[in-house]
């Protein structure tokens, strides 16, 4: 699938000229001639880069960037004719990824656009709102987790615990990386706070916690979770 350009600038000739270069380099671009339509845009489209021009009409550059926040997630290049350091730190410091001054060869930006995409790492998968194993159901989007369709009255590292082994079935889990993952802090050999919480945890979800099949002891080493073959 091609990565989608927005090219944001108010001179008609220049989102023309870059237009016909990205495309040749096997880019889709979009075009917005102020911050604003530019702003608009971005309700309806998803892109990979933005080529933003600073000194515009209605919503210059900066403001735009400025508008569109922590909800921005794809890589910006700053155009400008404004050759100042200040400019260009004020600009870096908004989250630009590169800068460069006009005029400009348009072959270097096409050039600078790949290697800003290069270094932005993939998005990860979408993970799955439900994960099921046996008679446990974690639903991620609400924090919480369901026995036989009955939500469980849990606490909030009792929670962590049984997402932690509901998410990796069958992986045997050391005392020592439970412990740094859900406390937060360096394990104490002698420390048997994860032995009270895995007991507490059993006494809710095992039918004879004295005898568990779902979460078992793996002795000298730590925990894991039975993974269960069908879960239809």
């Amino acid at each position: 699938m091609k990565k989608k350009i927005l090219l944001v600038d108010d001179d008609q000739d220049i989102r023309d000229i870059l237009r016909l270069y990205l495309e040749n380099a096997g880019f889709e671009v979009l075009e917005a001639e102020n911050g604003q339509e530019a702003y608009d845009l971005l309700g309806k489209e998803n892109i990979d880069l933005m080529v933003l021009d600073i000194m515009m009409p209605v919503l210059d550059g900066f403001q735009l960037i400025r508008k569109l926040g922590r909800t921005r997630n794809f890589p910006i290049i700053f155009l400008s004719a404004r050759t100042k350091v200040e400019d260009k730190i004020l600009g870096l410091n908004l989250g630009a990824d590169d800068y460069m001054d006009k005029p400009f060869d348009p072959s270097e930006l096409v050039a600078r656009v790949m290697a800003v995409l290069r270094r932005r790492p993939e998005p990860k998968k979408e993970e799955k709102t439900q994960v099921k194993n046996g008679s446990l159901v974690l639903d991620r989007e609400n924090r919480q987790i369901y026995q036989n369709g009955q939500r469980l009255d849990l606490t909030a590292k009792e929670y962590l615990l049984l997402k932690k082994f509901l998410e990796k079935p069958g992986k045997v889990f050391t005392k020592e990386e439970i412990y740094e993952d859900i406390w937060e802090e360096a394990y104490v050999y002698a420390d048997n706070t994860i032995m009270v919480h895995i007991s507490k945890l059993r006494e809710k979800i095992e039918r004879d916690p004295r005898n568990p099949q779902i979460i078992k002891t793996i002795r000298g080493i730590g925990y894991t979770m039975v993974k269960e073959e069908k879960n239809e």
